[in-house]
């Protein structure tokens, strides 16, 4: 009789451990597939961060050299909207990654009469745009006196 009692005893000690075993598990799961989702959300943020700062270089060196230009020919414009472009890959622009697109429009060279550099950096998706407001001196002999940075906000 005693054996027979034991044996009970002993079946019902394992019925317990079945649903605490699947309970670890799916917590276990559930703790994998968390860490697992803010990974990614943390590389595609970072990646995206990265992506706009080179956009940002792309812009400022548009600029600069379109500033460049304007300090080597004081009249220098192409008004139309992204009329050149400078690519940092192969087919950069054709393919809508890693180039600057740029545009100088205003004044022919007058104190006063600004130039307006408009330059947009492309990388993938990220889209930032310069903008430098150049100012020649007063004593008419073109050089450049001063020039105003700052980004273009959408």
């Amino acid at each position: 009789m005693k054996k027979l009692k034991l044996q009970t005893k002993i079946k019902k000690c394992g019925v317990a451990t079945l649903p605490t075993v699947m309970i670890l598990g799916i917590l276990s799961l559930s703790v994998a597939v968390g860490i697992t989702a803010v990974a990614l959300t943390e590389s595609f943020i970072s990646q995206g961060s990265a992506q706009s700062s080179r956009a940002l270089f792309y812009a400022e060196s548009g600029a600069r050299d379109a500033l460049i230009r304007i300090a080597r020919n004081k009249n220098y414009t192409c008004a139309t909207a992204d009329c050149y472009s400078i690519d940092f890959s192969t087919n950069g622009c054709s393919t809508g990654n890693d180039c600057a697109r740029v545009s100088v429009s205003g004044g022919v060279g007058t104190s006063g009469d600004p130039k307006v550099i408009t330059a947009k950096g492309v990388m993938k998706a990220s889209i930032r745009t310069m903008e430098v407001r150049v100012i020649f001196d007063a004593s008419g002999n073109g050089e450049i006196s001063s020039a105003t940075w700052s980004e273009v906000t959408q």
